[in-house]
C-alpha cells in the first residue's frame, strides 16, 4: 500500500520528527515510532537510511518505507507498507500533530 501526504513543513523538520526515536541497539539501528501517547515499545530495524530523503525499516514481517520529497515550504511524504493501513495512518497523524 502506498500513502502520499503533503505535510506543511520543510523536509528537514519532518525528517527530524520521523527519526526522533531512532537509536543504536545490539543488532544495529532501530526506530521506535511516534504513536498516540508516546513512542512505541517495539522497534523496527532500520535497513535503509538516506538522510532527509529515505528511511526504511523491518517491523516484524512488514517493511515500512518513508520517502520525503521537498516542495518549497512543504514536504511530500510517501509512505509504503504492505498491509493493514489503520495503525500506520495513526502513526503518521501523530507524527504530523507533533510538528504543530
Amino acid at each position: 500500500m502506498r500513502i502520499e501526504r503533503l505535510i506543511p513543513c520543510p523536509r528537514r523538520e519532518l525528517w527530524r520528527a520521523l527519526i526522533h526515536h531512532a537509536e543504536l541497539a545490539d543488532g544495529g539501528a532501530v526506530l521506535r515510532l511516534a504513536l498516540p501517547g508516546g513512542a512505541s515499545a517495539n522497534a523496527g530495524k532500520i535497513t535503509l537510511y538516506k538522510s532527509e530523503r529515505v528511511l526504511e525499516c523491518c517491523w516484524g514481517i512488514d517493511v515500512l518505507r518513508w520517502e520525503l520529497h521537498a516542495r518549497e515550504n512543504e514536504t511530500l511524504l510517501v509512505f509504503t507498507h504492505a498491509e493493514n493501513a489503520a495503525p500506520w495512518l495513526a502513526c503518521l497523524d501523530t507524527l504530523v500533530e507533533g510538528l504543530r
